[in-house]
């Protein structure tokens, strides 16, 4: 119901996630670069909506998750892709992925929605009305490493503490 991108092959994706993401099996890296440095993130949903920014918009970070062919590569473990709750293996995956500092500069925008390719490879079938991907917390130091980060609108349940991080940083941050 919700293909907002085109579909690869199974085959080609899991070769893209091997040369620049830790492989979901292993869990070891992969980069080409062993001597990168990675952003550091403590909070999830915030490391998901630059993750939203980065892989779908952006498209810098590469290869774009499918859950339709993660679900095919991954054929074992049963991954309901109509679900209406989070699919553990794809937010394990996302937990695990760790994004080059060299991205950052990307970054100058984050505008968090219900229907987020991220969301929707995530919980397929959500339907935004929960407080389930909210940004609750976040930390200046996350914050700090995007330089050219100058505006957001997130969602949120805790807004006005949120909202003092993000203005402490100099971000102009609007609740959806």
């Amino acid at each position: 119901m919700f293909r907002f991108f085109k579909k690869k092959t199974a085959k080609n994706h899991t070769s893209d996630l091997q040369g620049n993401t830790k492989s979901f099996e292993e869990g070891s890296n992969k980069t080409n670069q062993t001597d990168q440095e990675f952003l550091h993130f403590d909070h999830l949903n915030f490391k998901l909506a630059i993750i939203q920014v980065l892989m779908y918009e952006e498209e810098v970070l590469k290869p774009a998750f499918d859950i339709f062919d993660f679900a095919e590569e991954f054929s074992d473990l049963d991954i309901d892709t109509e679900s209406m709750e989070i699919i553990q293996p794809a937010l394990d995956y996302f937990e695990k992925i760790q994004i080059p500092k060299e991205y950052a500069k990307h970054v100058q925008e984050i505008d968090m929605d219900g229907g987020n390719e991220i969301y929707m490879n995530l919980i397929p079938q959500w339907d935004g009305e929960d407080e389930t991907f909210d940004l609750n917390e976040v930390s200046e130091e996350e914050l700090k490493q995007f330089p050219n980060l100058e505006e957001a609108t997130i969602m949120s349940s805790n807004f006005e503490q949120v909202k003092a991080v993000f203005e402490e940083a100099g971000i102009a941050v609007e609740l959806l």
